[in-house]
């Protein structure tokens, strides 16, 4: 009778700690995940050259609902200059159900071309959405904040953002306000 006691009670135990352990975890989401996000955008305006940008990122869940991470990539927006942009970031999700996610960025992008330098803070919204396992859609739209650009021997021109604005492309930054889209895998 002892032995079948004492058995049933570390049965107990054992249940009792891994459904503990279990729910820590579901409790913890995505923190420690990490992920990457292939992004581009390409635009033509007729009488123009085409514009096109390729700004990979990747980062990683530091809670369940917060992630830092950064962008390093390229655009040849600004009057045809190549530009290699840096851009650090930080995003806040907000569940909207269990597959559909809004998110707040806020990102300083950092721009250097052979004629000029830039940078910026901002705050763009989005949407993420899981199409299958880890795999994801994002779309990025408008923009809220400032980004200056200073062209070598001559006064930095800023410019101030705050709107949704879906159909712009294109900005003096090259870094586009309006919507972009991507595709993310969660480590």
């Amino acid at each position: 009778m002892k032995k079948l006691l004492f058995t049933t009670l570390l049965a107990c135990l054992f249940v009792f700690n891994t459904s503990q352990a279990q729910e820590e975890k579901k409790s913890e989401g995505l923190k420690g995940a990490w992920w990457g996000l292939a992004s581009g955008s390409y635009s033509k305006t007729e009488g123009s050259d085409a514009v096109y940008t390729i700004l990979p990122a990747v980062g990683n869940f530091i809670s369940p609902t917060v992630t830092v991470g950064g962008a390093v990539g390229y655009t040849n927006a600004i009057g045809g200059d190549d530009t290699f942009v840096v851009k650090p970031l930080a995003r806040k999700y907000w569940s909207v159900t269990e597959k559909f996610f809004i998110f707040g960025e806020a990102n300083v992008p950092l721009l250097f071309s052979e004629n000029f330098s830039g940078y910026g803070f901002n705050i763009e919204p989005g949407i993420d959405y899981f199409i299958g396992g880890k795999w994801t859609l994002e779309a990025k739209f408008g923009r809220f904040g400032y980004n200056s650009i200073k062209p070598d021997g001559g006064d930095a021109v800023g410019t101030t953002s705050f709107g949704f604005n879906m159909f712009d492309s294109q900005t003096q930054e090259g870094l586009g306000s309006g919507i972009t889209l991507g595709l993310k895998y969660i480590f």
